[in-house]
C-alpha cells in the first residue's frame, strides 16, 4: 500500500515482497506471480519478474493455471510434476525454465479472489515445512492486500466525490450569472442549460464552464481540500 498509486501498483509490490520472503525462507531463489479478481473489474496481475508477469497474465487467456478465474484454490497446492490436472500449465513453467509451483489463495473481501504463485526452478520442490511458513505468510499477506485495497477504494470515492463537487459548483456559478442576466430564477437558468447542453451535444458542466470561462473576470477557481489535522 505505502507509495502505490492504484491497485495494480500494490499487487506489484506484494509479489516483490512475497518472492524476497519466500528466497530467503527456502534458501533459494523463487520468483512470485500475483492475480486479483474483482467482480465487475477487469483483472489484475503482477509478477516479481518481467517473465513472471507475462506468466500471470496469460492465466486466463489459456485457463489451465490456478489463478485462473474459475480455478481458485482453497488452501496452498504445490503444483509438482504429479497429476494430470496441471500437466499444460507444468509445461509452459518449464518454457520459462521454472520447475514446481506453490499456489496460495489469499483471503479477501465477497466478491474479490486474489492469489499468489511461487514459482521454483526446475529442480526445486516446496517440501513440507515450507507449506506451514506459506501458510502464515497468506494471512499476512491477506490482511495486507484487503487493507490497500480499502484504501485505494476510500481515495477513489474522494476524487469522484471532488470531481461532483467541483461539477455541481461551476453549473451553481453559471445558473447565477443567468439569473443575473436575465432576471430569472434558478430553474430558468437551469433549464437554459439544460438546452443548449442538448442542442450542442455537450454535458451541462462544459456549457457551465463555456459561460465562466466568457465572462471579463474569467472562470473562477473552485478546490475542494481535506480539512487539516492538528
Amino acid at each position: 500500500m505505502t507509495g502505490a498509486d492504484g491497485e495494480a501498483e500494490s499487487l506489484q509490490k506484494l509479489a516483490g515482497a512475497a518472492a524476497r520472503w519466500m528466497s530467503n525462507t527456502s534458501g533459494t531463489a523463487v520468483e512470485c506471480a500475483a492475480v486479483l479478481h474483482r467482480q465487475r473489474s477487469c483483472t489484475v496481475t503482477a509478477g516479481s519478474t518481467a517473465g513472471t508477469a507475462a506468466l500471470a497474465a496469460s492465466e486466463d487467456e489459456h485457463v489451465d493455471g490456478p489463478t485462473a478465474l474459475g480455478s481458485a484454490l482453497a488452501a496452498p497446492t504445490v503444483i509438482g510434476q504429479a497429476g494430470a490436472r496441471w500437466q499444460a500449465y507444468r509445461k509452459r513453467l518449464l518454457e520459462h525454465g521454472l520447475g514446481a509451483a506453490l499456489a496460495l489463495p489469499l483471503e479477501l473481501q465477497p466478491g474479490s479472489s486474489a492469489a499468489l504463485v511461487f514459482l521454483g526452478p526446475p529442480d526445486y520442490g516446496f517440501p513440507a515445512r515450507i507449506l506451514a511458513d506459506a501458510s502464515w505468510f497468506g494471512e499476512v499477506a491477506s490482511q495486507s492486500l484487503k487493507l490497500a485495497l480499502d484504501v485505494h477504494g476510500v481515495i477513489r470515492a474522494g476524487d469522484n466525490l471532488k470531481q461532483v463537487l467541483e461539477s455541481r459548483t461551476s453549473i451553481d456559478v453559471a445558473c447565477g450569472v443567468l439569473m443575473a442576466q436575465n432576471r430569472c430564477s434558478y430553474a430558468e437558468a437551469f433549464s437554459r442549460l439544460a438546452g443548449t447542453s442538448r442542442n450542442r451535444n455537450l454535458k451541462v458542466r462544459s456549457v457551465a464552464d463555456g459561460i465562466l470561462k466568457a465572462m471579463p473576470s474569467g472562470a473562477p477557481r473552485t478546490r475542494f481540500e481535506p480539512p487539516a489535522i492538528a
